[in-house]
């Protein structure tokens, strides 16, 4: 199946897409919740440990001691889990991206297999943004605030095209600020955020539905004003190649 088209974005539309597959996007969500679950059962674990040890070597050791035996032995899987929940966090918006440059959409098995198939380069490439995205808020915030808003545009060329890292990086800002197309995308964005904070007031349910049609709509947006398009090779991804 070729691309799909990409309709004028309205919510309505974005609604749709979500709609018709709003199974993988709650599987997804709930993927991440249990591993967050599962991350703080193991903090928990091994604080109780931590505290077994130390109160067994010593009852005089200060309690920061315990605490830092408790965060090292915590890290590796306080890192495990940030690596696995970034990688399928980012499928909200890596798979409507897919949708409107392959005309297919990942259910949740493909999905996973789309992470395993090359799980350096997502790696990387969302390590890249996080320093950039620190970076930036540690030298002036607004530089880190840009990072925040072409995170989308870089979603969309490193999972829809077979760009190095750092070339589709740098390509992300000269596409924010290519007209006043990309302008009105950091508009949207500042419009989204405050919506999705505003629902996730309501005991976070409503953030099941909010935050996947939130990413569904900044990828319509990105695909119908072609900011990031994918490479034309791309068209050649088909299921059977996951």
């Amino acid at each position: 199946m070729g691309p799909s088209a990409a309709p004028k974005p309205t919510l309505q539309s974005a609604w749709n897409l979500f709609a018709t597959h709003w199974r993988t996007y709650l599987a997804l969500q709930l993927t991440v919740l249990g591993l967050a679950v599962v991350s703080a059962a193991i903090g928990l674990l091994i604080t109780v440990i931590a505290v077994a040890v130390t109160g067994g070597v010593s009852a005089d050791l200060p309690e920061g001691v315990t605490q830092l035996v408790s965060s090292a032995l915590n890290l590796p899987f306080s890192i495990l889990y940030q690596v696995l929940a970034g990688l399928i966090g980012v499928l909200l918006s890596a798979l409507p991206a897919l949708w409107f440059a392959t005309g297919h959409h990942l259910n949740y098995r493909e999905s996973l297999a789309l992470l395993r198939a090359n799980p350096r380069r997502y790696v990387l490439a969302g390590l890249l943004v996080s320093v950039a995205a620190s970076i930036g808020i540690l030298l002036c915030v607004f530089p880190g605030l840009i990072v925040m808003a072409l995170t989308p545009i870089y979603v969309r060329r490193v999972f829809t095209s077979e760009e190095p890292l750092w070339p589709a990086f740098w390509a992300c800002f000269n596409d924010l600020s290519s007209g006043p197309s990309a302008i009105g995308l950091i508009g949207y964005q500042l419009i989204i955020i405050p919506l999705i904070l505003i629902s996730a007031l309501f005991c976070l349910v409503p953030l099941l539905v909010t935050v996947p049609l939130a990413a569904i709509f900044i990828q319509q947006y990105l695909a119908a004003w072609e900011i990031g398009a994918p490479l034309p090779s791309l068209e050649e991804i088909t299921p059977e190649l996951l």
